[in-house]
């Protein structure tokens, strides 16, 4: 009998501490858990679009944190506020940024930003002018319904040539990032 109790004990020693594993276990993947959630509640995100007419970016605030602008940069032009410019997370609260449309091609965009809490972050995307050209079919006959933002004439045949610029915009990513300006 003696010999069953001691079978016994051992496996009651072997399942607590099977059992207490699995208790660190979970206590471990629970703390990753909240971590990751608590990362989830306090993200940072910008959004960067043209706007629906002019040749002007928006950004808007599409994290969960109020966000303060201190700098952008577009390509070779560049704003640094004295007093930071506050983005709410409020959907209606965007910043606008006029862009020359004499900027033609494709630009690397960066805005440092401090959230609630002064840690630092960098936003980087993208803005794109490019042109679309239409050209006078052969026949010489004048297209219908072209709007024009610029005017050329071709050298060869003399044919007016109507171009149009169009700007995109989007955004990468927003990183944490310990940024002096």
């Amino acid at each position: 009998m003696e010999i069953k109790q001691e079978i016994f004990n051992f496996w009651a020693i072997i399942l607590q501490i099977l059992t207490a594993g699995g208790l660190i276990y979970f206590a471990w993947k629970q703390t990753q858990i909240n971590k990751r959630m608590q990362e989830l509640s306090d993200y940072v995100a910008l959004s960067i679009t043209p706007a629906i007419s002019g040749f002007s970016i928006e950004i808007l605030n599409v994290g969960r944190a109020n966000l303060y602008v201190h700098k952008w940069q577009i390509g070779s032009l560049s704003e640094t506020y004295v007093k930071p410019l506050l983005l709410p997370t409020e959907a209606k609260s965007k910043i606008s940024i006029n862009y020359p449309p004499q900027q033609v091609g494709q630009h690397l965009a960066k805005f440092y930003l401090t959230d609630e809490a002064d840690q630092k972050f960098i936003s980087t995307g993208e803005v794109v002018v490019e042109p679309v050209a239409f050209q006078l079919p052969l026949s010489g006959t004048q297209p219908q319904g072209i709007s024009t933002d610029q005017n050329s004439t071709t050298p060869s045949t003399g044919n007016v040539v109507n171009v149009q610029l169009r700007m995109r915009a989007w955004s990468y990513k927003t990183e944490k990032e310990n940024w002096t300006i």
